[in-house]
């Protein structure tokens, strides 16, 4: 095989680093125009997401267990992303506010927003599952 013959996988290991990295969300209202809130998500490749995936597929698992059922409760779908999402989420900034009272970052209170908001959710899942999300340039 020739010196030339070769595939150079640079780029692909560029993409990793920058899925473990993240990037930041700037979230949109229905029009289309910035919030003011910027969320951090790491990529579908990188190694919180994949933890994440793990464990919230273990606690889906015992929780069909524990219900003596290993059928998927009616809701089990977007509330499986929405734990995903939340274990994957790095930061927001600057902390929300509702209803007057603010809203330190904590999984758990990622998981509460993603679960009310659904416009929010559905914008960082959006840049989350995609690998494209993490290019430079």
């Amino acid at each position: 095989m020739a010196s030339e013959d070769f595939v150079d996988l640079s780029g692909l290991e560029s993409l990793i680093q920058s899925q473990e990295q993240g990037i930041e969300v700037d979230l949109l209202n229905e029009q289309g125009k910035p919030i003011g809130l910027k969320v951090g998500i790491v990529g579908p490749d990188s190694d919180r997401m994949q933890k994440a995936m793990r464990d919230v597929t273990a606690e889906f698992a015992k929780a069909a267990a524990d219900r003596s059922s290993l059928e998927p409760a009616a809701d089990d779908g977007d509330a499986r992303m929405i734990a995903i999402l939340a274990k994957a989420t790095t930061h927001w900034t600057p902390n929300p506010k509702i209803g007057g009272q603010v809203i330190p970052f904590t999984e758990e209170n990622v998981r509460n927003l993603y679960s009310k908001f659904r416009i929010i959710r559905e914008q960082v899942e959006i840049k989350a599952v995609r690998r494209s999300s993490f290019t430079k340039g």
